[in-house]
C-alpha cells in the first residue's frame, strides 16, 4: 500500500502544531497576547513564533519554543529573539531558552511515521479541548 510522502505529514504536523499553539495561548474571547510585545491580536490572525527557528527539527514542536507571536515581531523583526528569550525564561524559569539553545544543536531527522504521529497528537489535544480545527 502507498503512503502519502513526508512532505505531506510534516505539513500536516505543522498546521495542527499552529492551531495548537495559537489556541492555547488564547484567553476566552479568542485574544492572545505576543510572546516578544504583549500587543492583543485574534488567534485567527496572529503566528505561531518560534524562538528556535522550525529548521532546528529538536526544537520544532517542542510547546515551551513556541508561543503566540504578532507578525510584526515574528516577520519584520525576525522573531525578536532576544526579548523571546527573556519572556520563555520569565514563563518556565531562569535557564529555559539556553535550554532551547542547547536542544537544538541534536540532529534529528524524521520519518513521514513520525511526522503523522505527530500531527496526531496535537489533534487529539485540539479535539480535547474542543478547539476548531481548520
Amino acid at each position: 500500500m502507498k503512503h502519502k510522502p513526508t512532505k505531506y505529514w510534516k505539513a500536516r504536523a505543522d498546521r495542527l502544531f499552529s492551531l495548537w499553539i495559537r489556541q492555547r495561548d488564547a484567553d476566552g474571547n479568542g485574544v492572545c497576547r505576543c510572546i516578544t510585545c504583549n500587543t492583543p491580536h485574534s488567534w485567527r490572525s496572529i503566528h505561531a513564533g518560534h524562538f528556535i527557528s522550525r529548521g532546528k527539527e529538536n526544537t520544532r514542536y517542542n510547546e515551551k519554543n513556541v508561543h503566540a507571536q504578532c507578525v510584526s515581531c515574528n516577520s519584520f523583526g525576525e522573531g525578536m529573539q532576544y526579548e523571546y528569550g527573556k519572556a520563555i525564561d520569565r514563563k518556565y524559569g531562569e535557564g529555559t531558552a539556553d535550554q532551547m539553545v542547547i536542544r537544538s544543536k541534536y540532529k534529528n531527522k524524521r520519518s513521514w511515521f513520525e511526522y503523522e504521529l505527530i500531527g496526531n497528537i496535537f489533534l487529539e489535544k485540539l479535539k480535547a479541548n474542543k478547539f476548531e480545527i481548520r
